[in-house]
């Protein structure tokens, strides 16, 4: 390859993006200003090589126009460091981020108990029955139809209920234990705390949530654990609550 054809491939190299973050958009902002100073290079570069092949002498410093100053070298390694030392996913993220994948499983699961539910209302159909049937003819009548038609209630038919019951109690539960968490500064100050002192990242990390001992497991990396207890015990809502939520929704 020419000289002058490597010089073409390295000007093709100076491509910029810029980034919202603002520790990222300096980063963007101090490589482009050495970025500027290489491509300023190639280009009096090939001038220079053009000019030396007309018998042209250059001015003095001409070439010094693209040097790279010590303040872009500072400003460039500070500016990386800035990023390294950056957190950009922190733990009320990624308890957000919890709370998003539970609400889905709970979408799923109160569809479940929807279509559960469906499959027992016809037990509905046996009470209305039962609330007219006062005399013998109306007695004889429903007789007759619970004799030709099967109106029992199987154990596959309860399962599948009650699995979702369960399913939507532990969707809802999750979620409202992570959305209180991403607002628990206690919890999210301590979890940072944490993750920055031992330099790990809590992208990915695995979150789980016991109702029971109202502890809150956090685990992330190699050896990153961290359990917190009794922080939410204020956001517990009880059976009456519910109930009234559910009438008033």
């Amino acid at each position: 390859m020419s000289y002058l054809k490597r010089i073409a491939v390295l000007l093709c190299l100076n491509a910029s993006v810029v980034h919202a973050e603002p520790t990222i958009q300096n980063l963007q902002g101090s490589a482009q200003a050495i970025l500027d100073q290489l491509a300023a290079s190639q280009y009096l570069a090939v001038g220079a090589v053009y000019s030396a092949g007309q018998g042209d002498i250059l001015a003095v410093g001409v070439m010094q126009d693209a040097a790279i100053s010590q303040q872009m070298v500072s400003d460039y390694n500070g500016d990386l460091q800035a990023v390294i030392d950056a957190t950009y996913y922190n733990s009320q993220m990624l308890f957000e981020d919890q709370h998003d994948v539970a609400m889905a499983n709970l979408d799923v699961a109160v569809d479940d108990l929807v279509a559960a539910t469906a499959v027992l209302m016809e037990v509905q159909a046996i009470a209305n029955m039962a609330a007219q049937a006062d005399t013998v003819p109306e007695q004889l009548a429903m007789q007759a139809v619970l004799e030709s038609t099967d109106m029992t209630i199987s154990a596959a038919d309860v399962s599948n209920y009650n699995s979702a019951l369960e399913a939507v109690q532990t969707y809802a539960r999750d979620a409202g234990a992570f959305l209180a968490a991403s607002r628990n500064s206690t919890m999210t100050g301590t979890v940072d705390a944490y993750a920055s002192t031992s330099g790990t990242s809590l992208y990915g990390a695995t979150v789980a949530y016991s109702a029971t001992a109202d502890i809150m497991n956090i685990s992330a990396g190699n050896g990153f654990g961290l359990g917190l207890q009794g922080l939410l015990g204020a956001n517990v809502v009880t059976l009456e609550e519910v109930y009234a939520a559910g009438y008033g929704s």
